[in-house]
């Protein structure tokens, strides 16, 4: 019963040990109610990124297919938080196109709830689910109020996406 013992008590603390991994993932993205998100997007968003989410060449970035890319990225999904909470200025370059805008910050606009609900429809609009890293969870308010404890301006969001190899 002892050697049993010893065999199964490490088994079962390391599956113990998974738990908090498991649910520390949140809701998956593909459960994720994106119609909030939508309303955001089409009443604040829409003008620069377009209904498509394919920007404004040489103005404004595509947010279709480039979304997944960045947060495959280790720290990529704080950054594109911080994005949306802080703005971007500087140039960029998007799937070979030269960028030299400036994202709007929408911190003081946008409540947590707005900001997690709007990018996540951004991750799962225009085909972006589908290349989404696996396992992928929503993001979430209270992961949102965690990077605006953070106060930052668009120029150390712009470093952030240097760090993140990013042009």
């Amino acid at each position: 019963m002892k050697r049993l013992t010893k065999i199964i008590a490490p088994v079962l603390l390391a599956g113990l040990a998974l738990v908090p991994a498991v649910l520390a993932q949140g809701t998956p993205i593909g459960e994720a109610d994106a119609s909030a998100g939508e309303t955001v997007f089409n009443g604040s968003c829409v003008a620069c990124h377009q209904a498509t989410g394919a920007g404004i060449p040489g103005a404004f970035p595509p947010l279709a297919g480039h979304l997944p890319e960045v947060v495959s990225l280790d720290g990529g999904r704080p950054y594109v938080i911080d994005v949306v909470l802080y703005g971007l200025t500087g140039a960029i370059n998007v799937h070979g196109a030269a960028y030299n805008g400036m994202m709007t910050p929408w911190a003081s606009v946008f409540d947590d709830d707005q900001i997690a609900a709007v990018l996540n429809y951004v991750a799962t609009a225009w085909g972006n689910a589908d290349a989404l890293p696996e396992g992928f969870a929503a993001f979430t308010a209270d992961e949102v109020a965690a990077q605006r404890a953070t106060a930052k301006d668009s120029a150390a969001v712009y470093g952030e996406r240097q760090a993140l190899g990013l042009e």
